[in-house]
């Protein structure tokens, strides 16, 4: 399948994506094609989206060459998670480098386990994160529990993040047993 195709085939997918979650599918094609200034502005784009979404140190979820298919099983896989646990999701289809980087961001954030670990892919964050989209999220009281979660965690997030002291404590008595107590649900 040509780039092109597999495209339009993704921006499809992007038209039908959850009101909940954000996707965007960028094609950048060899300043040849388009000339130097399309291709510049099509990167620009993508180091801004990047930049907004915190991704510009951050390695892609996948990778695959611009022609193969399977990035559209891929991200069809990510819109079907994204109807149950809102998420973030890019698609750099790059002919300059012959490849495709897909990266898939959880939308929500665990502010508190975040913020006493120092960052969003600690292995306490990850559990808790699936936690909540496999576990909490599959029932109306789990989702009215995330919703509070969500309303009161930002102030104590921001606490907490500004006190190495704070930090230990929350990842000692908060984080880890409830990481603990997570991973049991999972089994």
């Amino acid at each position: 399948m040509n780039p092109h195709d597999i495209y339009k085939a993704l921006d499809e997918i992007r038209k039908a994506f959850p009101k909940s979650s954000k996707m965007a599918v960028h094609l950048i094609e060899i300043a040849g094609t388009t000339g130097r200034f399309d291709e510049a502005t099509r990167r620009g784009a993508v180091i801004a989206i990047k930049d907004a979404w915190k991704l510009q140190d951050q390695h892609a979820t996948q990778t695959f060459r611009p022609t193969d298919e399977n990035v559209i099983a891929c991200v069809k896989g990510f819109a079907e998670k994204a109807v149950q646990s809102p998420l973030r999701v890019l698609v750099v289809i790059d002919l300059d480098k012959s490849q495709t980087e897909v990266w898939a961001l959880p939308k929500g954030m665990c502010f508190i386990a975040t913020a006493a670990s120092g960052s969003r892919f600690t292995t306490e964050v990850l559990v808790l994160s699936h936690f909540r989209d496999d576990v909490l999220l599959r029932s109306k009281l789990g989702a009215v529990i995330v919703q509070l979660y969500y309303v009161v965690s930002p102030p104590i997030a921001a606490l907490i993040s500004r006190s190495v002291c704070l930090r230990r404590f929350a990842m000692a008595l908060i984080v880890r047993p409830a990481a603990k107590l997570g991973q049991h649900f999972q089994r």
